[in-house]
């Protein structure tokens, strides 16, 4: 199966620069330029990671985060030229992301970023669950 990442951001250029970066190295790529048209996309089609910016009108990326964290824990690597006034750790932590760039930033990192979070995520999903999900299962 082809992995599905959904790129959001508000700039046009940068969204159409990563989806064809992302589409030559053979990953199902959608988009969407802020985060109500994200959530729709994520509603309809789970995406295997999510790449949202933060800042952006209608929706910004903190709130699609928080939206899509109550629903999945798809990894989600935030891309971005302001992470406020936390830190890095902080924000990226605050908002349930696992992992983040700064713009500008270099196109063999983004790849790289994204190939370590599908492959973190289908580790994770591959493991057996845990012994006390297990117990709480038998005691009900």
């Amino acid at each position: 199966m082809i992995p599905k990442i959904l790129v959001v951001d508000d700039n046009d250029s940068i969204r159409l620069l990563l989806s064809l970066t992302l589409k030559t190295e053979g990953y199902d790529v959608e988009t969407a330029a802020d985060g109500i048209e994200a959530f729709e996309k994520f509603q309809l089609s789970e995406p295997d990671v999510l790449v949202t910016d933060l800042i952006m009108p209608e929706m910004d990326g903190r709130e699609l985060c928080r939206r899509v964290r109550r629903m999945s824990e798809v990894p989600i690597l935030i891309i971005t030229g302001d992470l406020g006034e936390h830190s890095d750790a902080d924000t990226v932590r605050h908002l349930g992301a696992n992992g983040y760039l700064t713009k500008p930033f270099d196109l063999d990192d983004f790849v790289a970023q994204v190939k370590n979070l599908l492959t973190n995520w289908r580790e994770a999903q591959s493991r057996p669950q845990r012994l006390d999900d297990d117990v709480e299962s038998l005691s009900s």
